[in-house]
């Protein structure tokens, strides 16, 4: 959604503030690849993408557990489960990159320039590919950038970033209208409340002050509105179990 959210007509449109979040978040960490020097750490590009990685899939969790798995006739839900399937594949490959380090790319090359060549030359060509890999390897180490680093994590992050707007805009055009329609009000708080309070964290805020910090003061007093209204719904009987209940009986 474009502009200034102006009200929640239904608990779950806040989810389009959650999503301006994560689309910002997305922006700040392929800013952090653009601008980063030769030779420079990765420590900054691993604390941001780390911290993105892990809050993206902590959301995508919830939703697939209490969102779409009680809509078990719905395609929408499906085919948003498995966007988040392929959004947590490109986080792995991602996260499998950086454990690796630089050398992941030039050691797959190597491995197919052996096989290409005469097999009397393989061994030879071998050994000097393996003393230039262990030479990179002892000046330039697996934290700091070489052009390679950037441009290969550059198409990475571009990669997860359009996958996780694509499906957003999906999220908010197909799945988004049927859980206005087929959630009751305080199924769709106890939803909003599970997306925006880590109840197993030390800080169950963090959720929500980091969306709030993509948010204008209005849309901030919607949010802090919205979570006044968990407590209340929270002693409320019916919420997403009933849901699951009707499902189930269908």
């Amino acid at each position: 959604m474009d502009g200034e959210v102006k009200s929640f007509e239904s608990p779950v449109d806040a989810m389009h503030l959650i999503h301006r979040a994560f689309s910002d978040e997305a922006a700040r960490v392929q800013q952090i690849i653009e601008d980063l020097e030769t030779d420079a750490s990765l420590q900054a590009f691993r604390l941001a993408f780390n911290f993105w990685a892990s809050a993206l899939m902590l959301h995508a969790d919830v939703e697939d557990e209490f969102m779409t798995a009680p809509m078990a006739d719905s395609q929408p839900a499906r085919d948003n489960e498995t966007e988040h399937a392929d959004i947590a594949a490109k986080v792995q490959g991602l996260e499998e990159y950086l454990k690796r380090g630089d050398l992941t790319g030039l050691e797959a090359s190597v491995k197919e320039a052996v096989l290409a060549l005469h097999e009397e030359q393989h061994s030879e060509l071998k050994e000097r590919l393996e003393d230039v890999l262990s030479v990179l390897n002892g000046e330039i180490g697996r934290t700091h950038v070489i052009a390679r680093t950037k441009r290969h994590l550059y198409a990475r992050i571009v990669a997860l970033r359009v996958a996780q707007d694509d499906h957003f805009e999906t999220e908010e055009a197909f799945v988004l209208p049927e859980i206005r329609t087929r959630m009751s009000e305080a199924q769709q708080l106890d939803v909003m409340k599970r997306l925006l309070i880590d109840s197993q964290s030390d800080e169950p805020r963090w959720i929500l002050d980091w969306i709030q910090g993509s948010c204008t003061p209005s849309e901030q007093g919607l949010i802090e509105e919205l979570v006044g209204r968990f407590q209340t719904a929270s002693r409320q009987p019916a919420q997403i179990d009933y849901l699951m209940d009707q499902a189930a009986d269908s």
